[in-house]
């Protein structure tokens, strides 16, 4: 359900259950690259303080890795707004927190350190999407906002989407004040005390919007517990990197 590309070099994994159906999906790790301490050393992110030819050699040998010759990212801003790319991919990032294109060969993406990326793709109509799910974005439920806006502008079904959901930071380490946690169990459900699960509440947005729950692929690692293989901003109290998660059509 979730593999590592390469054996040897940078660390990027991907999803073959939604390689297989045309596509070409990649989630960076934290080795592998040459960023320096605190941001060792696959860091994707320009905007942190990191040295900026260390980041761009990083995104070359992701490139590389996963196969993708560019990769177009948003600039996030824990909204709920999708940018559909039809035609020509703009110069510059523009600020969204998805992503979405139905044009073959460049690769769109979002950076992430504890928030959820999901990757959509539709093998039907050959349309793909990006989502950085963090708990503001799941409260304004960018997840089904983006599955309608695909059913809308581009004749996707939903019942025909499959999504692969990356690492996060998960219920078993995302504890949160009182007042945060009954507002976004007011709005997504998914919690257990003041723990909030951000994957389990877009996994219920997806089904909601008409996916498959067989068509949904969780990696199921936690960003938190896992932070020597993905960055996880609350575990390292800021000072980190992001990765990256993206997909291209064939």
């Amino acid at each position: 359900m979730f593999t590592r590309i390469n054996k040897s070099g940078p660390e990027v994994y991907r999803f073959p259950r939604i390689d297989d159906l045309g596509f070409k999906t990649f989630v960076s790790g934290r080795g592998g690259g040459v960023s320096q301490a605190p941001f060792t050393s696959l860091n994707t992110d320009l905007t942190r303080g990191d040295n900026p030819s260390d980041v761009k050699q990083n995104m070359e040998m992701i490139k590389d890795a996963a196969g993708v010759k560019a990769i177009w990212t948003p600039r996030q801003v824990h909204g709920d707004l999708l940018i559909l790319v039809t035609d020509t991919f703009p110069d510059v990032m523009i600020e969204a927190d998805a992503v979405a294109t139905n044009i073959p060969g460049v690769a769109i993406a979002v950076r992430t350190a504890d928030c959820l990326p999901v990757i959509l793709v539709d093998p039907v109509t050959k349309t793909v999407a990006a989502i950085h799910a963090g708990r503001k974005g799941t409260e304004l439920s960018i997840a089904s906002k983006t599955v309608k806006t695909l059913e809308k502008e581009l004749d996707v079904k939903a019942k025909n989407l499959h999504a692969g959901l990356g690492p996060c930071i998960r219920s078993c380490c995302y504890e949160v004040d009182e007042k945060t946690a009954l507002y976004f169990h007011e709005r997504c459900g998914a919690r257990e005390g003041r723990l909030i699960d951000i994957a389990a509440a877009n996994i219920d947005q997806l089904t909601s919007a008409g996916l498959e729950a067989t068509n949904i692929y969780d990696c199921g690692i936690c960003a938190s517990c896992e932070s020597h293989r993905f960055y996880s901003h609350r575990k390292d109290k800021g000072a980190t990197g992001r990765f990256i998660s993206g997909v291209a059509i064939i």
